[in-house]
């Protein structure tokens, strides 16, 4: 009888013990300064890729644009880099997002961030080719200096996928 309740003592302390060590490494910090995003530690990124290219687990790909704003004097009045992905946001995206006939599941809306910061997303699904469904959800990231433009595509329901992205992204972290 001792000798189970040892046992079990001995096993619940290790678990307590190696359980912090496994959360720590099922989770990736994705460094896109000023951003940064935890990640499961399944995804996979080639930053030499232009756009950074990532893969997930079950096959979905995140692909990653992060423009800056150049340094040095404006010869002429430019709008800011916020300014400009509004104007992208509210111009562009539901047009990429409606590309080949996909159905809006999510129209532009905007996303929340700390002040000084501006965030738009929108979502699409299709019907694929080979059965199924495939989903385009795009998010577009600002600060006065950089512009941050994400697109998760994959295979499945695009509500199911903006659930988990929208997660994802509710882990931003943002250098002051």
């Amino acid at each position: 009888m001792h000798m189970k309740i040892y046992r079990y003592v001995l096993l619940c302390s290790y678990l307590l013990l190696t359980l912090p060590q496994a959360l720590a490494q099922d989770i990736g910090v994705l460094h896109l300064s000023p951003l940064h995003l935890e990640l499961p530690a399944t995804w996979s990124f080639d930053q030499s890729k232009q756009p950074i290219e990532g893969h997930g687990l079950n096959g979905e790909k995140l692909l990653i644009s992060v423009m800056r704003k150049r340094a040095g004097p404006a010869t002429e009045a430019v709008p800011s880099v916020k300014e400009i992905a509004q104007k992208f946001a509210h111009g562009q995206m539901s047009k990429l997002a409606s590309k080949g006939g996909a159905t809006i599941v999510r129209p532009l809306s905007e996303f929340p961030v700390p002040e000084g910061k501006a965030a738009y997303s929108v979502a699409s699904e299709k019907s694929s080719p080979f059965g199924g469904k495939k989903y385009f959800i795009q998010y577009i990231f600002a600060t006065p200096e950089v512009i941050i433009f994400l697109t998760f595509e994959g295979n499945g329901e695009a509500l199911s996928a903006m659930r988990q992205s929208d997660t994802l992204l509710n882990t931003q972290r943002w250098d002051d």
